[in-house]
């Protein structure tokens, strides 16, 4: 656990040291010859591509066998030997750039959902076509990845899968794929949960957003709001942590940004163990609850929304979201902490650059250091 922490905490600090210089550009590891894969190994889909790819898996995880058992769409019996249960929730997990099915923070979700039980939970790996540096050809295989996926899901329909109790979870650019998903999908998805929904590339490429009509409700919790993700009202509720935009124990790890981004992930973790009421706010992120609409009923933020929610809502805390060292709760994860990247920061940052560690629950933003100091 310690390793895996401490890879994790490693790699925001290094996506850190790059997004300092140019945040979107170099944050999206364009143009960049810092990992073993270069710009010609990209990866591009057409639109029409064969189904299956076999760059694009589906896996499965029960409760009951929380291993790994890859789909197998040819045979027409696999769903009801799989082990999937019937009257159980079916989540399907779509992981963002430079991710896959075994790596973070996508993982700390799936390992959430089997130990709060009661759900079936398929996770997509599509990261063949997503590694970097390639976030251009990423987006570029968004809608092909989704027809495919489509596609498979139609096939486990057939095998007995039940669209109204189907959910797809996204995060980042695996929000925007759940939405385009449902477009190439023969039936109406009941639930879309788009975390963080990614913003470069895709502000400007509306077919490729994600939009109340692809599902019969979309909710979206944003965390990064403007930087790495999108900022304006995607769903019938939006939800805007913190004011959407900046999460504060994220101030002064290496990379604000991309910590605020990743954070999106351990609020959706947390909800599944307890509930956190968000009020009315504002039409926009950052916009603090009208005195008119203040008295309005809260609701719910993330796997216990209810379907009905409509508008934007606001949430202030001010500790890390399941980390059971702030949280309180023992279901919590302690991938979901921040201690191990300050410690990791300390063996690879030069004492002068360290950023100061924030006060726990200060709502003040400690003085930055300025390049040259």
């Amino acid at each position: 656990m310690a390793l895996v922490n401490l890879g994790f905490a490693l790699a925001i600090i290094f996506n850190g040291v790059l997004a300092q210089r140019m945040p979107i550009k170099e944050a999206l590891f364009l143009n960049s010859d810092a990992f073993n894969t270069s710009l010609d190994d990209c990866v591009w889909r057409r639109e029409r591509e064969p189904c299956p790819d076999p760059d694009v898996t589906i896996n499965l995880y029960t409760e009951a066998e929380p291993f790994k058992k890859e789909v197998d769409l040819f045979s027409e019996d696999w769903l009801r030997q799989s082990g999937w249960e019937p009257s159980h929730e079916t989540i399907l997990l779509i992981h963002g750039y430079a991710g896959g099915d075994d790596t973070l923070p996508i993982v700390v979700l799936r390992d959430a959902y089997l130990r709060r039980g009661g759900y079936n939970v398929f996770m997509l790996d599509w990261g063949r076509l997503c590694q970097p540096p390639c976030y251009v050809a990423a987006v570029h295989n968004l809608r092909p990845v989704a027809r495919c996926v489509a596609e498979a899901f139609g096939s486990l329909r057939r095998a007995g899968l039940r669209p109204d109790r189907l959910t797809c979870v996204g995060h980042s650019l695996g929000a925007h794929m759940c939405g385009i998903m449902a477009n190439y999908l023969n039936f109406r998805l009941n639930r879309i949960i788009g975390l963080d929904p990614a913003r470069p590339l895709i502000r400007s490429a509306p077919p490729l957003r994600l939009d109340p009509g692809d599902a019969r409700a979309v909710h979206v919790l944003h965390t990064n709001a403007g930087r790495y993700g999108e900022g304006a009202r995607l769903g019938h509720a939006d939800f805007c942590l913190n004011g959407g935009r900046s999460q504060p124990y994220c101030e002064d790890t290496p990379n604000e940004a991309l910590c605020s981004h990743v954070w999106s992930i351990c609020y959706q973790a947390e909800s599944l163990f307890r509930m956190r009421p968000a009020s009315p706010c504002g039409r926009r992120c950052s916009v603090r609850v009208p005195p008119a609409r203040a008295a309005a009923l809260p609701v719910p933020l993330g796997q216990p929304a209810p379907m009905t929610a409509s508008g934007a809502y606001c949430l202030e805390d001010f500790s890390a979201p399941f980390c059971p060292k702030t949280s309180g709760l023992l279901e919590g994860d302690e991938r979901c902490c921040l201690d191990k990247q300050y410690e990791a920061a300390a063996t690879t940052t030069p004492r002068t650059q360290r950023p100061n560690r924030p006060r726990p629950g200060s709502r003040l933003r400690a003085a930055r250091i300025k390049p040259g100091q």
